[in-house]
C-alpha cells in the first residue's frame, strides 16, 4: 500500500503526494528545480502548489498520486544501478541505457499494480526528471 493512501485510510483526510526531480542542496541554494503534486482532489492541489512555488521552484500538478509516489520510490531502483555503472566504470552510454530501461520498467510495474497510473506521469518531473537528478547528483 502507498504511503499516501496509508495516511488517507488512517487519518481519513485527503493525501497529495510531493515528488521531484529535485536535490535539497540545491533548494536550498534557490537553484532552479521543480517539483509534481499527485493528487486526488484539485482543490488541495492548487493550496499546496501556492504554498510551495517560488521563483526558483516550480510546481507541476498531476492527477495521479499512486504514479507520482510510486515514480518517487522505484527511480531509487534504477539510481543504484546507474551508479554500478560508475562504480564499474563504465561510460555514459552504458548509464543512458540504465535509465532508459529504468523508466521503461518504472512505468509497467507502477502499471501492473496500480493500473489507474497515467502514461504522462513518467514524462514529468517526478518521473523523468528525478530519474535524472538522482542518477546523476544523488546521495
Amino acid at each position: 500500500q502507498l504511503i499516501s493512501a496509508m495516511v488517507t485510510r488512517i487519518v481519513g483526510c485527503d493525501c497529495s503526494v510531493l515528488m521531484g526531480a529535485n536535490i535539497a542542496t540545491d533548494i536550498a541554494r534557490e537553484e532552479l528545480s521543480e517539483a509534481v503534486i499527485g493528487y486526488s482532489n484539485l482543490e488541495n492541489a492548487v493550496i499546496w502548489k501556492k504554498l510551495f512555488q517560488r521563483p526558483y521552484f516550480t510546481i507541476d500538478m498531476v492527477p495521479d498520486p499512486a504514479g507520482a509516489e510510486m515514480c518517487g520510490t522505484l527511480k531509487n531502483i534504477v539510481a543504484l544501478a546507474a551508479g554500478m555503472v560508475d562504480g564499474l566504470g563504465a561510460g555514459p552510454n552504458s548509464k543512458a541505457a540504465i535509465i532508459r530501461q529504468g523508466l521503461s520498467e518504472m512505468r509497467k510495474f507502477s502499471q501492473a499494480l496500480y493500473p489507474t497510473v497515467r502514461e504522462q506521469t513518467f514524462f514529468m518531473g517526478c518521473g523523468i526528471g528525478d530519474l535524472i537528478a538522482t542518477c546523476y547528483g544523488g546521495r
